[in-house]
């Protein structure tokens, strides 16, 4: 029986081409940073969420023992109201960059990533490929100009 925990050259190979073509801007790909955001997700980050938990937690703790409930009740309301519109602007950013940064730098993050929905791949002359059901190494293989060759993965070598 083969094992399979080995991963075929081709399957690196092409998320370099990936990480390649989405540097020239050749693909586009859209993250849902919602859909991603799931305690299982390779790019979700449960301490994104909390540090505004605590912040605000921390300083209407202050403000209840200096001033009194009203102002402590206040910084709660206003830390809700900051989380709900910076805070989510925050973390969303962050899963886009993890994406980036992260997954398309490691084969084993990648694909436990493309089993969650939330991401769509996009080129010119091709049809789009979203997870989990697309197959995006078919989607880079057609992505790619038919004279280009697959670039060699640091990992190989």
């Amino acid at each position: 029986m083969p094992d399979l925990s080995e991963t075929p050259p081709e399957a690196a190979e092409l998320l370099a081409a990936l990480r390649r073509l989405a540097g020239e801007r050749k693909i586009d790909i859209e993250v849902d940073p919602r859909r991603l955001n799931h305690i299982d997700s390779p790019v979700a980050s449960e301490a994104d969420g909390n540090i505004w938990v605590y912040a605000a937690v921390g300083l209407a703790a202050l403000l209840l023992w200096w001033k009194g409930l009203v102002p402590a009740v206040a910084v709660l309301a206003v830390g809700a109201l900051l989380y709900l519109t910076l805070g989510r602007a925050y973390i969303h950013r962050r899963i886009e960059r993890r994406v980036r940064e992260k997954a398309l730098n490691d084969l084993e993050v990648w694909r436990k990533l493309w089993r969650f929905p939330g991401l769509r791949l996009r080129a010119p002359g091709t049809a789009e490929c979203f997870s989990p059901g697309g197959n995006w190494m078919a989607f880079v293989r057609a992505a790619l100009p038919a004279a280009a060759s697959l670039p060699a993965s640091p990992d190989l070598s």
